[in-house]
């Protein structure tokens, strides 16, 4: 599996890398390959299960200095990933989003005539969009996504399966011609060991939340978020119970200004923000609440994901207020009755929060409710059964 992730013993694995590294528990062998900034030498730690192949890589300055330390290290990569394919044998090859490591796979799988698995966790144009609204030299960054988006293509129309993180976004790409037979949704979903027989107390008492009602954010705390509209329902919240606090776990780059606005609007005090925590740490956040918010923009490319906050709440047995724009949100919160649908608006939230706060009884029921769903359909286990299945059919079509 090629992954663009930094390596870190106690790093924060995505739930599509965990589903599809789980298959480990069925006898199977799985190999990442990341990248460590910490380590000079090439490392070959264990890591759940997983080996694990860190590539050194470190950056230099800014600039021209910059793009050459990238460039080298994007060619030490590419050694590395060719010499270990030929020497270890692999029967598949599994690549993450990235194009480079996309291309790589395309060159080893014409190479060594093995399947190869494209997993994408964000729809196509989201690039573009993320460049739109906060690089300076757009004219630039609209150039490069129009070369992303096209090598990404390529990529999608080539690979043998192709992993869209929701059903939409399936559609999106079938929209786009991609086969529709050799597309499987793997939407988000949890470890459900991680979320057994966890407290929240120590929580509790490090961040002074005492007997108080506590709602929790887990997530970036982006610009693109909007965060602001949480933050704003939480303030007419306060004017109907005082009994309660706000949690918000995370970091991002809107996080000063969420912290200003809070002070704005008087509940500072009332609002916690934790700043970035570590994966094994946010079953204790989400167990220190009563309730968990999941609020997604509407916007377009939003619309197609699968927000993990939702299902690790459901995991907790906690009761969820998630705005209905998002189709995935819908979906889960009707089918499994574990929380409330609202609207992307301050408003809309307020009403929702303390619509479960003054029915506890009601609350709790949808917690159990939310947590019998989520074992059932969002389980690495039962979601990596399925993956397992595909992978089986795509060797057979390859021999």
């Amino acid at each position: 599996m090629l992954l663009g992730l930094q390596y870190d013993s106690k790093m924060r694995i995505a739930p599509q890398i965990g589903i599809a590294s789980y298959i480990t528990n069925f006898g199977h062998d799985v190999t990442w390959i990341l990248f460590s900034e910490e380590q000079k030498e090439f490392q070959e730690p264990i890591f759940n299960d997983v080996r694990v192949f860190a590539v050194p890589c470190k950056y230099k300055g800014n600039g021209f200095l910059r793009f050459i330390s990238k460039a080298l290290y994007a060619i030490r990569r590419m050694r590395f990933v060719f010499k270990n394919f030929r020497n270890e044998g692999y029967n598949m090859i599994f690549v993450r989003d990235g194009v480079f490591d996309g291309l790589l796979a395309l060159y080893i799988k014409r190479r060594y005539k093995v399947p190869f698995v494209f997993e994408m966790s964000n729809p196509i144009e989201q690039n573009w969009e993320t460049h739109k609204l906060y690089s300076k030299n757009k004219c630039f960054w609209y150039f490069i996504s129009k070369i992303d988006a096209h090598l990404t293509m390529h990529i999608l129309h080539t690979a043998d399966l192709v992993l869209p993180i929701s059903k939409w976004l399936k559609e999106d790409f079938v929209k786009k011609g991609i086969e529709r037979s050799k597309i499987l949704p793997l939407p988000e979903g949890v470890d459900i060991s991680r979320f057994s027989d966890v407290d929240g107390e120590a929580i509790r008492r490090q961040y002074n939340l005492k007997d108080s009602n506590v709602v929790v954010y887990v997530g970036t705390m982006d610009k693109m978020r909007h965060l602001d509209i949480l933050v704003h329902a939480f303030s007419k919240v306060k004017k109907s119970r005082k009994d309660v606090k706000l949690l918000m776990v995370g970091d991002g780059n809107d996080k000063s200004n969420l912290e200003r606005l809070a002070g704005e609007l008087g509940i500072r005090d009332d609002v916690v923000f934790t700043g970035n925590v570590y994966s094994h740490e946010i079953p204790h956040f989400i167990a220190a609440a009563d309730v968990g918010v999941s609020p997604v923009p509407p916007l377009d490319f939003y619309k197609l994901s699968s927000p993990i906050k939702m299902f690790e709440y459901m995991a907790m047995s906690k009761p969820v207020v998630a705005n209905d724009e998002i189709p995935e949100q819908e979906e889960v919160m009707q089918e499994s009755g574990g929380g409330v649908l609202v609207k992307f608006e301050a408003e809309s939230f307020a009403e929702g929060i303390v619509e479960l706060l003054d029915d506890v009884e009601r609350a709790e029921e949808m917690g159990r409710m939310g947590y019998r769903w989520v074992v059932k359909n969002r389980s690495y286990e039962n979601m990596a059964r399925e993956v397992e299945g595909r992978y089986f059919e795509v060797l057979e079509r390859a021999i």
